[in-house]
Order: C-alpha cells, then structure tokens, then sequence
C-alpha cells in the first residue's frame, strides 16, 4: 500500500496487488467485484483494507465511465452509478477502483471535505474533474490532488479516437493522460498537486487492463480521520 498523505486530519494513497487473498488472476488484493473474483475474496480484501486505514466503512462506486459526482452525507447512503464522489463525513473512506485510468483524490482544507475520482480517458474528456471540485464548491487554491499510478503516455495507445480540445495531448496515436490532467488543474488554478508517475502498465505491483485483460482492480483511498 502506498500512503501519500497521513497526518493527523486525513490518510489518502494507493493499494498495490499484495497483500490480500485473491488468486490466479487477480492474485492477490483485488478490490473489484465486477471482474469475475470469488465475491467472498473480494469481501475479504475489502476487510483487510477497511482494517489498514482504520476506516468506519469503505464507499465504492459502481463506475461507469462518466461524468456524474455525488455527496455522501450518510453513512448508509446508497450510492447511485458514478464516477465521482464528494463528503465531510469522517472515518468515511471514499475509494476509486483502476486498472490503468487515473485515480484522483483531493482535499479541500478549508472546508474538510474530500473527494475521489475515476478519471479514465472518457472522464478526463467530460472534465469529471472540473465537474467535482465545482460540486465540492471549493477555492481551488485550497486544495491538495493526488494522481496515483496510471498509464503512462508510452503505453496509452488510443489510435484514431477523437478526445475533442485533448486531442493536443495525443502525440504519435498516444493518449497522455497526466499531461492533460496537469493542464485541466491548472485551468483551474489548482497550485497544490503532485503526480506519482507509476506506470500500472509497466510497474508489476498493480493491475493493468491493458496488460492482461482479466485482472483485478486496485484502488485509491482517501479519509478524513476521526
């Protein structure tokens, strides 16, 4: 597990494939339970990562590659397709499950709010990310973004696809998803943010969809502590 912020208001990183019970495939902390993984694994894994961070609950979202945000602002909220999601609530952990898209995790100080996003190439594209921090009504100066790993640009071939105005990030049929990300943030006037630059596709302690078509999902992770 990679812990990129943990102080004494919030804890916020990144799973890596170790460290849970999974096998084959999706050997070993698979966190999905659309790939094909026993459930009860997956269950597990889930317990295992829900005890690492000391979490009340863990919310996942059933992602489907939009540009859709929500609040949780109760506990036993249920939470409708998304790829985004918003709250203040503490001990609440909010994950967002990858396998090559970008996960996106931001706090708000001024406001102790968070929020976790699926930012794929059809997110980035429909500015998911403009769409939540405008939902966190948050002064992007007050933020904190973390990018996890991801795709690189050398293995996000996207051929002919038209990306609209990100088309200028696509260079020799290949997508970079952290350049436009960085340039969206700045758009914004987000100052505080910092890529990992792993790539999930080469890195081997995370799943790769590109790589391996049936694999697991690992996640990232972002708590307000209490």
């Amino acid at each position: 597990m990679l812990v990129s912020i943990d102080d004494e208001r919030l804890i916020a990183g990144f799973t890596t494939k170790f460290g849970g019970v999974s096998s084959k495939e999706y050997e070993s902390l698979n966190l999905a339970t659309h790939v094909g993984d026993d459930p009860k694994k997956v269950s597990k894994n889930r317990e295992i990562l829900t005890s690492k961070i000391s979490a009340k609950k863990l919310i996942f979202m059933e992602q489907i590659h939009s540009d859709l945000v929500y609040v949780v602002d109760d506990f036993n909220q249920k939470l409708p397709p998304c790829d985004g999601v918003i709250t203040d609530i503490k001990g609440l952990a909010l994950c967002v499950m990858v396998a090559d898209c970008s996960p996106v995790l931001i706090y708000d100080k001024a406001q102790d709010k968070i929020a976790a996003i699926h930012a794929g190439r059809a997110g980035i594209v429909q500015k998911i990310i403009s769409k939540s921090i405008e939902k966190m009504n948050s002064n992007p100066k007050n933020l904190s973004v973390i990018i996890g790993p991801n795709i690189s640009k050398n293995c996000y071939e996207v051929k002919n696809l038209d990306l609209g105005e990100f088309n200028k990030f696509i260079k020799d049929s290949k997508f970079d998803m952290n350049l436009a990300i960085k340039y969206e943030l700045e758009e914004l006037g987000v100052d505080n943010y910092k890529f990992l630059n792993i790539c999930s596709h080469c890195d081997d302690r995370f799943y790769s969809y590109r790589k391996s078509k049936v694999t697991g999902r690992f996640a990232g992770f972002i708590m307000l502590k209490g």
